[in-house]
């Protein structure tokens, strides 16, 4: 899973990178850009590192790739500093809401920027579509029908609306996977302001999920050894840091679940597109399992905290037995049973 951090260049996105991930931005990799990797808090890891106690602790991660600023305006560049994420799984916008800044107008000019560049795109594959399919080819029916497909996109985004709006299928959507639309994408939009600030309502009208966070503050707080962070965080009246709700939110935004390995050797949290079955779980981990799989010995987190211990689980017969099919809920904690 892979989240691209953009925004207008002095929206301190590059702060917002260090914050997420621990990494002090590249200069070098300014224009190519930086990858980072985030970890999630997570209370549940805690728990069952506390039970088991085991040599080794994972956490689930997301990979944050920081990307060149854009420049307002700039059509011929930033479509090339754009193209870096396309790859991506979702975008994390970040507004400045310094002195003068307008985040409503700011995120308004940032999704032109993103149908600029999508237009590009699909624009140059109309061309060569319909180059090519004016020639005899074995595929001749099939290029029609995405040349089809591909003109109606184009007419959404010259309307200024996201691909996302289209509502396209996923069968419809498979020839334009590689194009890595960036309108298609899922967003979670940040507003980077002063501690205690809220979030206006008219940037809230146009991104209902928005949050706010002082990145710059909340970096210099995780600098600070433990007891005098916990002082300032007191004084300050923060209970939490908001790179924990951020990195959230990029996992809500991709349909990704957390659900858990658990032994002495490792406790580990583990990273599953929501709706996956117990067979792409075991895959996750490695293909062998998989390839092998026989049964999913699944116990619901909550079961286990409420009880306390996995043999109180299994005494109330709350530990099931699952085939390939079981879509694993978020925070299922499971053993994988193979042949191989």
């Amino acid at each position: 899973m892979r989240v691209g951090l953009v925004g207008f260049s002095g929206s301190g996105k590059s702060t917002l990178f260090q914050l997420l991930t621990g990494a002090t931005p590249d200069p070098g990799k300014v224009h190519a850009g930086q990858v980072g990797v985030a970890t999630l808090a997570d209370p549940r890891l805690d728990f069952l590192t506390e039970l088991h106690k085991p040599k080794k602790v994972t956490p689930a991660t997301v990979e944050m790739l920081d990307t060149p600023g854009l420049i307002p305006g700039s059509h011929g560049d930033n479509p090339q500093r754009l193209a870096l994420i396309r790859e991506g799984d979702a975008l994390l916008i970040v507004l400045g809401a310094f002195a003068g800044a307008n985040p409503a107008a700011d995120l308004n000019g940032f999704r032109e920027e993103l149908l600029f560049a999508d237009l590009s795109v699909v624009s140059n594959r109309i061309d060569r579509l319909t180059a090519s399919s004016k020639k005899p080819r074995a595929d001749r029916d099939a290029q029609l029908k995405e040349l089809e497909l591909i003109k109606q996109v184009y007419a959404t985004l010259e309307s200024g609306e996201p691909i996302s709006t289209l509502g396209l299928t996923e069968e419809e959507k498979k020839p334009m996977r590689s194009f890595g639309l960036l309108t298609d994408k899922p967003q979670v939009v940040l507003l980077n302001a002063t501690q205690g600030e809220e979030v206006p309502e008219s940037l809230l009208a146009m991104a209902p999920g928005a949050v706010c966070l002082d990145a710059k503050l909340e970096l210099e707080l995780s600098q600070l050894d433990p007891e005098e962070r916990s002082g300032f965080m007191n004084d300050l009246g923060i209970t939490e840091f908001g790179r924990n709700r951020i990195i959230r939110k990029a996992y809500d935004a991709v349909g990704i679940i957390t659900f858990f390995t658990a032994g002495e050797p490792e406790v580990r949290g583990w990273n599953l597109e929501r709706g996956g079955s117990a067979v792409d779980a075991a895959g996750k981990i490695h293909t062998d399992l998989a390839k092998g799989f026989i049964r999913a010995e699944v116990t619901a987190f909550d079961d286990l905290a409420r009880l306390g211990t996995m043999k109180e689980v299994k005494a109330k017969n709350l530990q099931r037995l699952e085939g390939k099919e079981y879509v694993v809920k978020d925070g299922d904690i499971i053993f994988f049973r193979s042949g191989l």
